[in-house]
């Protein structure tokens, strides 16, 4: 079963590369995202927050159903290698101290203040691709820059990828998002990609950015299916796996489906 992890920094505190800094901005687009997971999902969420601003007093209903896991802790304080090293540490912190996960679990890890419109679409979708515990997770064209605000990703990947958060450093431009591509590509664990277009909307806290969700159409899907393929077929030539061929035929057929329901 799936585990949906936000990871969330409320307080910033002069976190460097951070265009989105008040904490009662961040707040607010945290409980609005947390919301939308509670109602639009049945699955159990972990809400883990690193600048020791708890919010459990807000949600003691969902925590004592078991619904919801709220995690927070004073790991903001190390601002010398930038937001990537604080997100690994967010994770590596559910990872550690979570009671809701197991070592069998399967994360599916979002930006905490960022709603993910379609995510019951995207997950329902991608469960076939977990039977033989796949990376599931977005890339740039040529396959160099996964986009990191979603993937879904086994425990023990994590883990593995947790292992080398010391080579990130946003002043060098080693990113949180070089050390998770040299880990899907290098690692155990086979990849695929989402064969659902993640419709994203929030701003970006580096940036500021705002990001919009596309129009739905037939031939929008149809397009990024056809692009979502081409990514594959790189990773395929890249590292020579094809250990999902199998999976990615039924993960079609359920398109197939999905789409003409």
């Amino acid at each position: 079963m799936y585990t949906i992890l936000l990871t969330a920094c409320i307080n910033p505190d002069g976190m460097p590369f951070t265009k989105v800094s008040d904490k009662d901005v961040r707040m607010q687009q945290y409980l609005k995202a947390l919301d939308f997971y509670l109602e639009r999902t049945d699955y159990p969420i972990i809400f883990a927050e690193n600048s020791n601003t708890d919010i459990s007093h807000l949600y003691c209903q969902a925590i004592e159903s078991g619904r919801l896991e709220v995690l927070t802790f004073a790991g903001n304080t190390n601002k010398e290698k930038g937001k990537g090293f604080g997100e690994a540490m967010i994770i590596e912190y559910a990872l550690d101290h979570s009671k809701t996960l197991t070592e069998k679990s399967v994360v599916v890890k979002i930006t905490g203040r960022l709603i993910i419109e379609n995510i019951a679409d995207i997950l329902s979708v991608s469960f076939p691709l977990q039977s033989n515990g796949s990376v599931v997770c977005a890339f740039n064209a040529d396959m160099s820059f996964p986009d990191s605000r979603i993937f879904i990703a086994p425990v023990p990947f994590l883990r593995s990828f947790l292992a080398d958060k010391e080579q990130m450093n946003d002043y060098e431009n080693v990113f949180f998002e070089h050390v998770l591509a040299r880990n899907i590509f290098n690692g155990d664990y086979p990849y695929a990609p989402f064969w659902v277009e993640p419709f994203i909307t929030g701003v970006s806290g580096s940036t500021g950015q705002e990001y919009y969700s596309p129009v739905a159409s037939p031939s929008r899907a149809i397009e990024y299916k056809r692009m979502a393929l081409h990514r594959y077929k790189l990773y395929t030539q890249r590292t020579g796996k094809h250990s999902l061929l199998k999976d990615l035929v039924y993960t079609m057929l359920r398109f197939k489906y999905h789409f003409a329901k």
